[in-house]
């Protein structure tokens, strides 16, 4: 027979994996659109939860109710989803910026849209540059690495446990200057055939001065950009797999302290 009992025990145990996977969820680059209503991300982190408490019955430690001991855990909790969003979106802003640079180069650094990611504006191949950094995201399976981290974590860093340190803190760093160094790369051969434009342009202007250079350079470097932009999106697949096998590399770190 069934039994669907569900106690004060159960119900501590429910609310300690429920308060890690909410700060995970609501902070993660997916979800943390303002799109998103919160109502759905609410339920998506109960569902979520309701899935994976059998699993971590066992493993988890319930959930104190004191007052001091809650708050200390929920910040800890908190840092811990904090940390572990941030080096997620860190691969996703290096797109958002490498798209930055290029549109700059581009000539359309004037030229902004609505970013419904970020619920701003942003520029009009930033937003194309981070929907592609998503959909390869899920195309190498990295949603469910994310998920098995996530699910180990559990194990290797009990609730409330967790506790920024200056190891930590420098791996943080650490990660954080790939994101510039990410973004040269993914840009780099569009702006080095732009910056080759720029200098024909110049000394086209040098010896043909009676040609307007200014109203002549915008659709050249425009079609230029789109053409070796197309080209260098055929290396993103290969390129980007080492960016995530280093992301996921520094995930398991953090998890296994």
């Amino acid at each position: 027979m069934l039994n669907l009992s569900f106690g004060i025990y159960d119900f501590a145990l429910f609310t300690a994996v429920f308060l890690r996977l909410s700060f995970i969820v609501f902070m993660l680059p997916v979800f943390s659109s303002p799109q998103i209503p919160n109502q759905l991300k609410a339920c998506f982190t109960i569902a979520f939860t309701a899935m994976l408490y059998p699993y971590l019955r066992d493993i988890v430690n319930p959930l104190a109710f004191e007052p001091i001991s809650l708050v200390t855990v929920i910040v800890g909790e908190m840092i811990f989803g904090l940390i572990f969003s941030i080096s997620i979106l860190i691969i996703f802003s290096a797109f958002q910026l490498a798209g930055d640079l290029v549109t700059s180069e581009m000539g359309f650094g004037f030229a902004q849209m609505a970013d419904p990611q970020s619920g701003g504006s942003s520029m009009i191949f930033s937003v194309w540059f981070h929907l592609m950094a998503m959909l390869l995201f899920f195309t190498l399976n990295g949603h469910h690495i994310v998920l098995k981290i996530i699910v180990e974590s559990f194990r290797s860093v009990p609730i409330g446990s967790f506790a920024l340190d200056a190891e930590i803190f420098q791996k943080i760093i650490a990660l954080s200057t790939r994101l510039f160094v990410i973004a040269i790369k993914i840009s780099a051969p569009v702006l080095v055939v732009l910056l080759l434009t720029y200098v024909g342009m110049g000394l086209i202007a040098k010896f043909a001065p009676q040609i307007n250079i200014l109203t002549t350079s915008f659709p050249i470097t425009i079609i230029v950009g789109l053409i070796f932009m197309s080209f260098s999106v055929l290396v993103w697949g290969n390129a980007m797999q080492d960016y995530y096998n280093q992301l996921y590399h520094f995930l398991q770190n953090l998890v296994r302290r």
